[in-house]
């Protein structure tokens, strides 16, 4: 969830990708394919060339990825435990790798996936105002601040996360 406690007047929306829709219409052949893969998370920005750590981070970043958090292997294709419908469950901020495929087949694959994903159709772009909350479903959309936001405008917003399931 975030809510909104203060915007900029110029940028700082927020994109949301709707990743059952992104799983959809992929090609049959695809979809069969990484319905039995398992794709590499991973937390540090370091380690992924795709996600690079932006000139505004506001901490000092060695001293914050080195906390360790263990990279994990989730499904590429996530069954929502609600709805048993079936989602893309890839991220170019977080997955780097396939497991079992080797790179010069893998980070192909993943590219044709995240460029799909981005698909104009997918996304629902969110214009803040103070007092917005929006609250999302991670196992279902991927999600990324745009940025764009002109000096000296600021965008101040809570993020409270809960606590979610084991993806299968």
């Amino acid at each position: 969830m975030l809510h909104a406690l203060e915007v900029a007047p110029v940028g700082g929306d927020t994109a949301w990708a709707n990743m059952y829709e992104a799983y959809k219409t992929l090609p049959c052949e695809t979809r069969e394919l990484i319905d039995k893969l398992k794709a590499v998370h991973v937390r540090d920005r370091r380690r992924n060339p795709r996600a690079g750590i932006s000139k505004e981070f506001d901490r000092d970043v060695n001293a914050y990825y080195e906390i360790e958090v263990p990279d994990t292997l989730h499904p590429m294709v996530r069954t929502h435990p609600e709805t048993g419908r079936k989602a893309l469950f890839v991220s170019p901020r977080f997955t780097v790798a396939i497991d079992g495929l080797e790179d010069k087949v893998a980070q192909p694959l993943l590219d044709h996936l995240f460029e799909h994903q981005k698909k104009p159709e997918f996304i629902y772009q969110h214009k803040w105002e103070v007092g917005d909350l929006v609250f999302w479903d991670n196992r279902s959309t991927i999600h990324l601040a745009c940025g764009g936001i002109v000096p000296p405008g600021v965008r101040h917003l809570h993020r409270t996360s809960i606590a979610g399931d084991i993806p299968f």
